[in-house]
């Protein structure tokens, strides 16, 4: 009788005795469970696949677009080689210069069909975010903080500044009766 109490006390549920209801629903829990792990695995899968495909996707995009940049800027490059070859034979510098002329307005207009736009400021006041200032001049001139030379001329892709105007900038002079005081 030991054996049996023992047995009666680490009595574990055993499926093959348990009611036909408790090991339906157990076995519909795992088959459940197991679908969703399945789910869960495809859907890791293809993500992966996607984030995959995205990436390569964006690669040959990026690869497309500057193949049809590069296309364009090999004219702005024949024509400069043409206007290099015209000026060695020719006695005209007129027609240097005009050819000159042509070429830079073609790579411009190459320029700004891409979205690259140059940042006009003279005369306008300083901003931090699209000048950099190369040096302050006191003058009576120009109103404070306003731009009163370029150095070197900005340029923005499409609203974000790539490089910004290198500039001077008006200051107000400092009072002589300011500089005694102090």
């Amino acid at each position: 009788m030991d054996k049996e109490n023992r047995e009666d006390n680490n009595v574990e549920p055993d499926m093959e005795n348990a009611p036909v209801d408790e090991q339906v629903e157990e076995q519909s829990s795992e088959d459940e469970i197991a679908e969703l792990n399945d789910k869960l695995l495809r859907l890791g899968a293809e993500f992966d696949n996607f984030r995959k495909r995205s990436k390569r996707e964006k690669e040959e995009l990026r690869k497309h677009a500057t193949e049809n940049l590069m296309v364009e800027m090999l004219e702005v490059c024949d024509n400069f080689e043409r206007a290099l070859h015209s000026a060695k034979s020719a006695d005209d510098s007129k027609s240097i210069v005009e050819g000159v002329e042509m070429v830079l307005k073609q790579f411009i207009s190459i320029l700004e069909k891409e979205g690259v736009k140059k940042i006009e400021c003279k005369g306008e006041e300083f901003d931090p975010y699209l000048h950099e200032a190369m040096m302050h001049i006191e003058t009576d001139e120009y109103p404070d903080n306003t731009i009163i030379d370029v150095h070197k001329p900005g340029y923005m892709l499409h609203s974000k500044v790539i490089r910004p105007v290198m500039v001077t900038v008006a200051k107000k002079p400092e009072d002589d009766s300011n500089k005694s005081e102090k």
